[in-house]
């Protein structure tokens, strides 16, 4: 196997954990304050974060950061809106249905798209064919879906 591609998913397993963890603490403080606040302070201290780090970046290399494209500056401040949206609902589902089946169902959500996205071509590449075999897949991650809900 390709040494990338076991680099890339090593690398899509550790961020899956690390979205778990933001997760549970999304959902932790979505019941201490409420979902619509614990989105928009965690993207407010992230980005505030981010902030002082793009700072430092830029004093270590004298200001030499480069200009970022204005088309790059539009997908990025969309996918800032978005990720506000998703630690909302991320906080709201796992309040209400667990980490795991919380998460489940968010790992379903971006599995149905990228199947989508990958059939469509949407990301550049070559489509990828939509066959019996993906589509079982999808079937299989909502049963587990549906298994990890709480029985309460």
């Amino acid at each position: 196997m390709n040494k990338a591609i076991i680099i890339g998913g090593l690398a899509a397993f550790a961020t899956g954990l690390i979205i778990s963890i933001q997760a549970y603490l999304s959902g932790r403080a979505g019941t201490i304050i409420g979902p619509i606040r614990t989105g928009l302070w965690t993207n407010f201290l992230g980005g505030a974060l981010a902030g002082v780090i793009i700072l430092v970046i830029h004093f270590l290399r004298k200001g030499d950061t480069g200009p970022l494209p204005a088309n790059a500056l539009t997908m990025t401040f969309f996918s800032g809106v978005l990720g506000i949206a998703i630690i909302m609902g991320i906080s709201l589902s796992i309040d209400m249905a667990g980490v795991a089946a919380g998460s489940a169902a968010v790992f379903l959500g971006q599995m149905l798209l990228g199947v989508i996205a990958d059939w469509m071509g949407w990301g550049g590449a070559e489509p990828i064919p939509l066959d019996p075999r993906r589509l079982i897949g999808l079937g299989l991650q909502a049963v587990s879906v549906y298994l990890l809900l709480p029985k309460k």
